[in-house]
């Protein structure tokens, strides 16, 4: 009985010490089960404060957004109105444009004289509604083509000028405008010529050369008029040589005779009077011969010094008379080859009027000097000077300066236009510098 009840004893023991042990092995499961709890809950305390610090980022970012997005609505707003206003003054300033567009249009459409511009090659952007009438060409068939191609232009002789020696090509080169100073013809689409006066300028934008403006005008009525001038002057010439013959033979006749002071002095100022008409008819022939190309030059060696001396003497009644000094200056025996008629008639013309225009007391020269290729003569005077805004005008026919109409005795204007037409027929080239009340120096050259 004992031993049953100990062994049941012993049994239970075992049991509870089973269970022990068993409860020990699930506290400690429990114990690691509630480290591992403790582990996952600090990483969840981690991820809830990590968490929580994205949502207040995100909620910051988000009022960034705002921010930007309220931003960008005003910027658009902004841009709108500014479109809005951009589009108007768009609209404005083409409508302004177009209006200048339609006006330099009309002006163009309007301009009697013909107008081509062209590029810094010659070639033709644009034509106006003259110079389409004047030379049959439509704008549509010129743009973009060759001046010198579209338009022919010739001398009074007839022979081409080439593109190289026209005045465009002079314009683009030296960037400054340039004008005919004598007859070029131009040819029109059909074949025909006519004469044309024109000026070439140069197109700057800024300080860019792009391109030149040529302007024309037609002037077959004007050398009409001159030639129907030219005869007129060369009828009346003839019919004034006679009579003023006979008239300077009496008045020499009459000096000769015992006459009283009062008289002598008639006749005297009668006979310098006949003097200066017959000097006047004289050049008035040959400027009719000149305009008809009825002269041909006559070629001899000329002794300088000699016909300076022959001419400046035919001045010393007035010179002595006005109190001028006059200086000649020539190297003995030097000589140049031209038509010895023609120069002198060049050399008294520029001598006489460096003594007319030149006030009592003052000075004039004539001076020569041999250069490398050529013969140089220079008539200077201390006199009235030219206005320079009249200078381009001195080798016109009847032109005189503006200065001397009231100082000076009435002169017909036509000697410096005869002396330029006659330095140009010899193969000779003038020109000049003048400063009103200083005086004037004209410069002859002659091939050596």
């Amino acid at each position: 009985m004992r031993k049953t009840i100990h062994s049941a004893s012993n049994g239970i023991a075992l049991k509870l010490k089973f269970l022990a042990k068993e409860k020990e092995v699930v506290r400690r499961k429990l114990v690691v089960t509630a480290r591992e709890k403790e582990v996952v809950r600090r990483k969840l305390v981690v991820t809830a404060k990590k968490l929580r610090l994205k949502a207040r980022q995100l909620a910051a970012t988000a009022k960034e957004k705002e921010v930007v997005r309220r931003k960008l609505v005003i910027t658009a707003d902004a841009l709108r109105i500014s479109r809005k206003t951009l589009e108007k003054k768009v609209l404005e300033r083409t409508k302004d444009l177009e209006k200048v567009r339609a006006k330099d249009e009309a002006i163009l459409a309007s301009i009697g004289e013909g107008l081509v511009a062209t590029d810094k090659n010659g070639r033709i952007l644009l034509v106006n509604k003259a110079c389409e009438r004047l030379l049959g060409w439509k704008e549509g068939e010129t743009q973009g083509k060759l001046l010198s191609k579209v338009i022919p232009m010739s001398d009074s002789t007839g022979k081409t000028i080439p593109a190289l020696e026209r005045l465009i090509t002079k314009t683009l080169k030296d960037r400054s405008t340039t004008t005919t100073t004598t007859t070029m013809y131009y040819k029109r689409k059909d074949g025909t010529s006519f004469p044309v006066a024109l000026t070439v300028a140069p197109i700057f934008i800024g300080k860019d050369l792009i391109g030149a403006v040529k302007v024309f005008r037609d002037i077959t009525k004007e050398k009409e008029i001159e030639k129907a001038r030219s005869e007129f002057m060369s009828i009346a010439s003839h019919q004034l040589r006679t009579p003023l013959t006979a008239i300077r033979w009496v008045l020499s006749s009459l000096k000769r005779e015992n006459l009283t002071e009062d008289q002598a002095k008639l006749v005297k100022t009668a006979h310098e009077t006949s003097m200066n008409m017959a000097s006047t008819i004289r050049r008035m022939l040959m400027i009719s011969h000149l305009e008809e190309d009825g002269m041909e030059p006559e070629l001899e060696q000329v002794v300088l010094q000699r016909e300076l001396e022959k001419i400046s003497r035919l001045h010393d009644a007035h010179r002595q008379r006005n109190g001028l000094e006059l200086a000649l200056q020539c190297p003995q025996d030097l000589m140049v080859r031209t038509d010895k008629q023609l120069l002198i008639e060049i050399l008294d013309n520029l001598l006489s009027n460096a003594l007319k225009y030149t006030p009592r007391g003052g000075k004039v020269r004539m001076s020569v000097t041999k250069e490398k290729e050529s013969i140089r003569i220079d008539v200077a005077d201390t006199g009235y000077g030219i206005p320079q805004e009249e200078q381009k005008r001195i080798p016109e026919k009847f032109f005189r300066a503006s200065n001397v109409a009231s100082p000076v005795e009435a002169g017909t204007g036509i000697g410096l236009y005869m002396v330029y037409n006659i330095v140009r027929l010899i193969g000779g080239t003038i020109s000049f510098v003048s400063q009103e009340n200083k005086g004037t120096t004209f410069t002859l050259l002659f091939p050596s």
